[in-house]
Formats: C-alpha cells, structure tokens, sequence
C-alpha cells in the first residue's frame, strides 16, 4: 500500500544537469537528489519513481516545480508515535539536500493528483540583462545582451504567440513523432516588462523580464521564443518573421535558442488552484517537457 505525497520544490539549477535523473550517478541532477534524500529519509531499498510538472533542462532554475511521488503508507513514525508529519517530511527532506534545492511545502495529496497530468497551465520567465557590461550578481540568472533592444517591438511580437499554434519552428523533435507531425501549445499569455533595478546600477541598463504562460511547452520552447524575441529586438529581423515561423515551421531558420540560465518555472496551476511563487529581483541580487 502506498500514499501520494505532493512536494512543491525550488532550485538554482546552475549546477544541475536538469531536472530527470541520468543513468549515471555522476551526472548530478535535481530529481537524483531528491530521490536519495527521500530515499534515505524514509528509509527505502531503491529510489522512489518521481513525477513533475515540467522537466527542466540544464542551468535552468524553478521556483515553483511540483513533484509527486509514491511511497509506502508504513513510513517511519514521527516522534508521537503518529503516521509521519508532513512537516516532519519538510524538515527532514530539506536536511539531506545540497543547498542549492529546497523544498517548500509538503502534502499528502489522492493517487487521482498527477504534478504533469492534472497540471492546466505551466509559467516560466526568461530575464535579460541589457548593457554595456555584465552584472556580476546575475549571470547565473540572466542573459546578458548588448543593448539597447527595442522593448516595444518585443512586446507586439510577443503577442502574436498567444493562443493555439504549430510551435515545431521553436521545439526539438519529440521522439517518436513524424517530422511533419504538428506540434500544437496553447500560449494564455506573454509579455515583456522592465525589472526595478537598485539605484546604484547604471541607469543605462535594464533588466528585462518575459514572463509566459501556457497548458504544456515543448523541449526548449521558451529559450528559442526569447531568442526569435531578442532578435527582433535588436532589429535582425521583424515581427513578420515570427509570423512566417509560426505558420511555416522550420527550425533551421529560427534564432538561436536563448541559454538556459536566464529561464525559470515560476508557477503550475492545478484544477483546484495556482501553486506559484512571485519573485522581484529588484537588487541585481523556472509537454510538460524542459522549456
């Protein structure tokens, strides 16, 4: 007999290889270490089969993944002698991970819950950091980019994403599907806006977030979008060339895909409400496939 357990999870992914575990033990990724904290935690004899909401791709982060996972209902007891607390799952999980992975809620959730199929809509944001120079304290978190880049443009680009499209020109081929097979997303909304920097930051430079929601992405969607965007914006192409890609799909004329440190999943929305996390990183100081 087994309980489903929901985890909500956030990690810097830079030095995780993505979200799936490898084969390799050597490869360090964010599901491996959550699958041997659990296992070590609960004290099982191999590692617990984990589902999420989106699986993300090397160096790129989350704040708002969602996990679920099956594990047996005798579990060790909590100190009362009760089933285990899910507070005491928190704690005990979030002791046994490297830093760079937290877990940020904890819940016993119906076998019905599925972090990838009952999932309705999916939130990443990309940022790009405009300038002359680099900010240090971002280049885990951002793109930088030589400005200046023409905002407005991006924006009226951004729009003609939303809604049902072919997104094949902005996809790798999902295994298994015929070359001409359409790749179909539904985009509920995207959009580009200017991040409040601290005051001390050349005024030149601006920290530009996109920010887009939609029911599933494909396998680097949202970095190739953010590339085609950038590319307009710095007046390589124009916003018609978006249209063609969109109604003539073909990757080799797309932009290059943006790197995949500036990507985050932000939020996940399940039937019975969001799980998301707002963030402003206002100081300079994330199919349902990597994004």
């Amino acid at each position: 007999m087994t309980q489903r357990w929901r985890l909500d999870v956030a990690y810097d992914g830079t030095t995780f290889h993505g979200f799936a575990s490898q084969p390799s033990e050597a490869i360090e990724t964010v599901a491996g270490a959550l699958q041997l904290a659990l296992q070590r935690l609960c004290r099982l004899e191999g590692s617990p089969f984990l589902v999420c909401a989106g699986r993300t791709d090397t160096g790129v982060h989350a704040l708002a993944q969602v996990v679920h996972v099956d594990l047996p209902k005798d579990l060790p007891r909590s100190r009362n002698g009760d089933l285990l607390e899910e507070h005491e799952m928190l704690r005990g999980l979030n002791s046994k991970l490297p830093k760079a992975i937290a877990v940020t809620k904890v819940e016993r959730v119906p076998d019905s819950f599925d972090a990838r199929r009952s999932a309705t809509e999916r939130r990443y944001r990309y940022l790009v950091d405009e300038g002359l120079a680099p900010d240090p304290l971002l280049r885990h978190l951002a793109w930088h980019v030589d400005g200046p880049l023409d905002l407005f443009a991006m924006e009226q680009a951004a729009q003609l994403l939303v809604g049902s499209h072919d997104f094949r020109s902005f996809c790798k081929k999902v295994p298994g599907q015929l070359a001409d097979e359409p790749i179909v997303r539904n985009v509920h909304f995207a959009n580009w806006s200017v991040e409040h920097r601290e005051a001390a930051h050349p005024a030149s430079a601006r920290l530009l977030r996109f920010e887009i929601g939609a029911n599933a992405f494909c396998h680097r969607m949202v970095r190739s979008l953010v590339g085609q965007l950038v590319a307009i914006g710095r007046g390589k192409c124009g916003e018609e060339e978006l249209t063609f890609l969109l109604e003539n799909p073909d990757r080799h004329r797309a932009a290059d895909p943006a790197p995949g440190s500036g990507l985050c999943l932000i939020g996940v929305s399940y039937p019975d409400g969001p799980q998301e996390t707002p963030v402003s990183l206002g100081g300079g100081a994330t199919e349902p496939r990597s994004a």
